[in-house]
């Protein structure tokens, strides 16, 4: 007996380079890949939207004129698609998934990706009385359901990653860059916002210089607190060969492969697809307790926890890994077996289409 394949639209609130809306598009390739209808609705458009017209994925921005128009824009185009699956990425784009479920009598499930500590609005209690299932990326998110006002049954997902090898060589990308060929570079993949804390990063890297350890810091993201932090590594005196902003980037995985040491000092998380991919690039991880993260890096095994807020001790931790080249092999190779084993992407979207089958079926 074969099982029909379904009709499945995406909501997000932006599409924006951060690691839920780059999850939505891998999760939407990989429905239509295995022969669903998958697409994706936005409130704002952003950099992924020319990755997702490069993959053929069908989306739909709905930013254009007042709220009565982008309701009734919304409306239209969930009547028309008539989807078997509305599947919110977060908060923001909940009333307009409501819609999308009402208009199409599909189901609708929520997915919190935790990016809702400091977002503009939670859920309505009518919103959340039309979900039909709550899914968090980790245990730790699952008990903050609360914060933004849904109070039902909750069931955990981890987010997977899909492995995308490096196409260039380590010393061509380094080169390419004009990144020191015999530094330590330790790469952070995150957007600039206060939650993601790369003001810890920078005088982490600035401790390590002043105490004759330098390495070389390279950055990846846009925010709006990218400014900020530049001029933060300028007042203390980090140069060009110590921290390197480079921005959105569509070539991760080479710069990932041309790193030494993945560093994600968030002050809060869900479940990090950064942290996923650095890993699935045999990257040793220094990070903080916060959100899933205790769920992927085992404290030195994978890497090492460093509390949130704690310059010092992330400085020590980068230069203790930085300083042993067996120890940073050893739990790079470590992550990479515990990602591949227990977080791959095919899993995560298996999981997802065994729920939109049971609640299609309550």
């Amino acid at each position: 007996m074969t099982t029909r394949s379904l009709r499945i639209i995406h909501t997000v609130s932006s599409l924006q380079g951060g690691g839920m809306e780059q999850f939505v598009l891998r999760l939407a390739e990989s429905q239509i890949k295995a022969g669903h209808s998958a697409s994706i609705v936005s409130l704002n458009d952003g950099p992924l939207l020319e990755i997702a017209a490069q993959k053929q994925l069908p989306v739909t921005v709905i930013n254009h004129g007042p709220m009565l128009a982008r309701i009734a824009h919304c409306a239209l185009h969930f009547a028309v698609q008539a989807p078997d699956i509305v599947h919110c990425h977060n908060p923001t784009s909940l009333r307009y998934a409501t819609i999308g479920k009402l208009v199409s009598g599909g189901r609708l499930l929520f997915t919190d990706h935790a990016q809702t500590k400091g977002i503009v609005r939670k859920g309505s209690p009518f919103e959340w009385r039309r979900v039909n299932a709550y899914v968090a990326v980790s245990g730790e998110t699952a008990t903050h359901a609360g914060d933004i006002g849904y109070h039902g049954a909750t069931e955990v997902v981890h987010n997977g990653v899909e492995f995308a090898p490096a196409q260039r060589p380590r010393e061509a990308v380094r080169t390419a860059l004009g990144l020191p060929v015999n530094r330590i570079v330790v790469v952070n993949v995150a957007s600039f916002y206060p939650v993601k804390a790369q003001d810890v990063l920078i005088k982490a890297a600035a401790k390590l210089k002043a105490d004759g350890q330098p390495v070389t810091t390279v950055f990846l993201g846009d925010g709006a607190e990218r400014t900020k932090t530049e001029q933060l590594a300028e007042s203390l005196g980090l140069g060009p060969d110590d921290v390197r902003f480079l921005g959105f980037r569509n070539d991760v995985p080479d710069i990932l492969a041309a790193s030494d040491i993945f560093v994600l000092p968030s002050r809060a998380e869900g479940l990090p697809m950064s942290i996923l991919e650095a890993m699935s690039h045999r990257l040793p991880v220094v990070c903080t307790p916060v959100g899933g993260n205790p769920e992927l890096v085992l404290d030195g095994e994978h890497g090492k926890l460093t509390p949130v807020d704690d310059a010092s001790a992330l400085a020590n931790a980068i230069g203790q890994l930085a300083s042993d080249p067996v120890l940073r092999q050893r739990q790079g190779e470590a992550g990479y077996k515990r990602v591949t084993h227990d977080f791959s992407f095919d899993l995560t979207s298996q999981r997802y289409e065994a729920i939109y089958r049971r609640i299609l079926k309550d």
